[in-house]
Formats: C-alpha cells, structure tokens, sequence
C-alpha cells in the first residue's frame, strides 16, 4: 500500500508539472506530451496495477482458506520496480526511440513490455491460486478483468510491431493504441475494482445479467476513443452500440452497490460508486448522441478519464485499503483525499466544454494546476496510516 501511494505522490506531481504547462509556460525542459505519458504511464503501472494486483492476489487465496504464496511479493516487487524504471524514460522520450548513431532504441517501450511481462507472471499466478475456489461473485469478476488485460496487451504488442513490420496506416496504430489504453482501463481496472468492492460490499451477492453486457460490450469500447477521422461507419455503430452497453451494465451495477436492501453503504464507498454512475451515464451520453465522438473534445475526453480513473478507480481502491490500515488519522486523511479528488474533476469540468463559455477564463489553467496538489497532498497524509496498516484485514 505505502508503495502504491509512493508511486501516485510520483505520479501526481508530474500530472502538476504537467498543468504548469498551460498556467505558466513551465515545464522542466520536457516536452509536454513526454510528461503526459510519463504521469499516465506511473498511474497505471505503479499506483492502480500493483495495489489491485496486491488486493486480489491476497483475497482469492483467502475465499479458498489458503495463504496468498510468496510470489505474489516477488511478483509486485518485480512490478514496482518495472514501473519505476520507466517512469523516467517516458519523461525524458515518451514513444520517441533513443538514437544512438544509426540504431534506434526505444527504451520507454521496452520499459513498458517488462511491465507487461510481469502481468503475464500475476495472471499465472491467479490462474494457480483460484485452482479448486468457487466461481461466483467476484471471482467470476476478477476472471473477466484478467481476461480483458491479457486482451489489452495485444494492442500493445501490435502497437511495438507496428514499426518493424512498416505499418504506418494512422487508423491501425492509433486502434491499436485504444485497444491498449481502453481495454486496460475500462476491463482490467474497472472491472477489477468493481470485483474488490463486491467483496467487500456485497461478498455473497451472485451476478447479476447486466455483466454479460458489460462482457460483450468491453472489447469495443475503444472504437469512440478514436478520432472520428480514423472510424468507419461499421466501426462506429459497433462501437456506440458497445459502449452503450457497458454504460447501462455499470450504471446498473452501481445502482445495485448503492442500494443494498438493509444495508447503511457508508460515503467511502457511495462516492467512487456514484462517479462510476456518471461515468457510466457519460459512455451511454456519448454512445447514442448522433454524430458525437468523445476524441474530437479532449476536454470532455480528459473529464470522463479522471472521472473513471481518478475518481472510481483511485477512490475504489484506496477506500478498500483504509479498511486494512490501522492509523488514527486515517478517516480523515481519507475524507482530504476524496475532497481533493472532486476539486480536481470540478476543474476538469470547467475546461470540458460543457461549462458555460463565460466561466472560461486565464484563471481556469492556473486553478487547475494548483488544484492537482491537493491529492498529492491527502496521499502524504495517507501515507502514515497505510504503512501502519499493512493487510491485516484484507483476507476474510
């Protein structure tokens, strides 16, 4: 836990240079869009992977009355230091090789496959460990949230083949980029921390038919994260009409976590589950409005990421590990996070395009860079109490 909320401090201080950027003209010498991928790049691979590889691979063991094995620590260790590694690589070069003479190396992509080399290891040892564990609940979730990273890889494999084979065709590398990003964030993360949150929520609770629209509409997600220039016709409706679908099952799912029948749900959970039901009332917004492509906004784009990743994900996953740490100041510093968290999305919103023109401003850049200190700041203030809490509650 300490070296997840490490790696987002990491990350959320570069996500802060990255809006001085707009606010002040100051960006350290980096280019701009290297310091985009290094501060996305370090919150998927060393602040949500790890800490939701950690919660999983301790908790099925646990459903089966055996320890979580020594691997597992092998396996995050290998993983911190994996997204550690190339944190400074996407920094300095982002996608770009390094040239030495006439050979290009490109280092950030070589960091990014070690990376996904240790989730293949993860999914192995998931694979092992749920030998013999009944398949209901949230299992059954983490089964699909494997599934959907496994699948994910692929288009990031694609993708580093992409230059050797000579494929330069615009609408294959950036469909395979989303195929990547996409089914990363919308399969393996939330997915996989929706699963984190039933079992602790709802643990006995056995799916519910909504999940098979999430299931089959997944895989086409990644469709209306593309710009509108790269999509064909048939690739658009396949895309509105899966998204839809993904959008209703999640709403649906979050309706369901948020009423549980003689059951008080406290607000560290009803708030990452409600910004799962405006994300999700955001995908069925954009899958059935005509002619509307999320990528051609990237304000609103950038909204809907933060309000998914940030919001749901970030809040999902740390309001589960408060519930194992053990330190006296820890609803509070919980609650500090969870204000900053929705200043952080209130000031995304402003430059959405959705907020009233007049709103716009020179003062929007500025409250926005400041604003992204403030979950920098509640994580130092969780830190103490996670280190204290290590996983004593995490199996049950």
């Amino acid at each position: 836990l300490a070296l997840s909320l490490v790696c987002f401090i990491l990350a959320g201080l570069t996500g802060f240079l990255f809006r001085l950027g707009p606010a002040y003209g100051y960006t350290a010498g980096f280019a701009l869009d290297n310091i985009r991928h290094a501060h996305s790049h370090l919150m998927y691979f060393g602040w949500t992977t790890p800490l939701l590889m950690g919660f999983i691979g301790v908790r099925v063991p646990g459903l089966a009355g055996r320890p979580a094995s020594r691997s597992l620590n092998l396996i995050l260790a290998v993983l911190f230091g994996s997204a550690l590694l190339s944190y400074p690589l996407f920094l300095q070069f982002g996608y770009a090789p390094l040239i030495m003479g006439a050979r290009r190396i490109p280092l950030s992509v070589i960091s990014a496959g070690v990376n996904i080399l240790v989730w293949y290891a993860f999914v192995a040892y998931y694979i092992r460990v749920t030998r013999g564990v009944v398949r209901q609940g949230a299992v059954v979730i983490w089964d699909l949230a494997m599934v959907f990273l496994v699948l994910s890889t692929l288009g990031a494999w694609g993708l580093a083949l992409s230059g050797p084979l000579r494929i330069h065709n615009v609408g294959v590398t950036v469909g395979l980029t989303h195929v990547f990003l996409d089914l990363f964030s919308e399969g393996w993360m939330v997915v996989g921390t929706l699963g984190v949150i039933r079992s602790m929520v709802r643990p006995d609770a056995p799916l519910e038919p909504e999940w098979m629209l999430i299931g089959l509409g997944i895989p086409t997600t990644f469709v209306l994260g593309m710009p509108s220039s790269t999509i064909t016709p048939i690739l658009g409706v396949m895309g509105r009409v899966g998204s839809a679908a993904v959008g209703v099952g999640l709403f649906l799912q979050a309706v369901r976590l948020l009423i549980v029948p003689g059951v008080f749900v406290p607000f560290r959970w009803s708030l990452p589950i409600s910004l799962l039901a405006l994300k999700a009332m955001g995908q069925i917004g954009a899958a059935v409005a005509p002619g509307f492509y999320p990528a051609d906004m990237p304000g609103l784009r950038l909204l809907y990421l933060h309000t998914m990743l940030l919001g749901f994900v970030s809040l999902g996953l740390l309001s589960a590990a408060s519930e194992v740490s053990a330190g006296p100041s820890r609803k509070g510093s919980l609650l500090l996070f969870q204000g900053a968290v929705l200043a952080v999305l209130f000031s995304l919103a402003l430059s959405s395009g959705a907020a009233p023109a007049a709103w716009m401003g020179r003062w929007v850049p500025v409250l926005q860079a400041w604003l992204a200190l403030g979950p920098v700041a509640a994580a130092l203030c969780l830190l103490p109490c996670m280190r204290q809490g290590r996983s004593r509650k995490i199996v049950h």
